[in-house]
């Protein structure tokens, strides 16, 4: 039991570490979205490679639309993307992988990232999270179905 509390306190305070690195400037932690190219393996994966900034942003309907469930291996992932102004102004996550404790830490890792890369993006062209590449792709599919609606 001690030793399952020091892992969780060892993730914990690394998790937090990498934040407060990234928020000072000193560059995204290992697992952060990341805008570099030229990322390896274990780093953030670029969905799309396109930049969305020269592109004529997209204006979608307001409300809140379903994404379609996607499972993975570890778990279903489901979410609802909230349209306000035009924007995507808010993402939910109905369904997320739980089931285990190492599923746990990754979706409570994960789902911020994905959230304010969705927000900043305003489409489904994000970047994964490095160690939770499948609930990223799983994420990015919903997210995708829930913006054809609101299109």
């Amino acid at each position: 039991m001690k030793k399952s509390v020091i892992v969780i306190l060892a993730v914990a305070i690394i998790g937090a570490l990498g934040i407060a690195s990234r928020h000072h400037g000193d560059g995204a932690p290992l697992g952060a979205p990341s805008g570099s190219s030229g990322s390896n393996s274990s780093a953030v994966q670029s969905a799309n490679t396109s930049s969305s900034s020269s592109a004529t942003p997209i204006t979608y309907k307001d409300g809140t639309y379903n994404g379609q469930s996607e499972d993975t291996p570890y778990g279903t992932v489901q979410i609802a993307v909230v349209v306000s102004g035009g924007k995507i102004t808010d993402v939910k996550f109905l369904q997320m992988p739980h089931d285990l404790g190492h599923s746990q830490m990754v979706t409570a890792f994960a789902e911020p990232y994905l959230k304010d890369e969705t927000i900043q993006s305003q489409s489904s062209n994000i970047q994964f999270v490095s160690g939770a590449t499948t609930t990223s792709e799983a994420y990015q599919m919903s997210l995708q179905a829930a913006l054809d609606q609101a299109a």
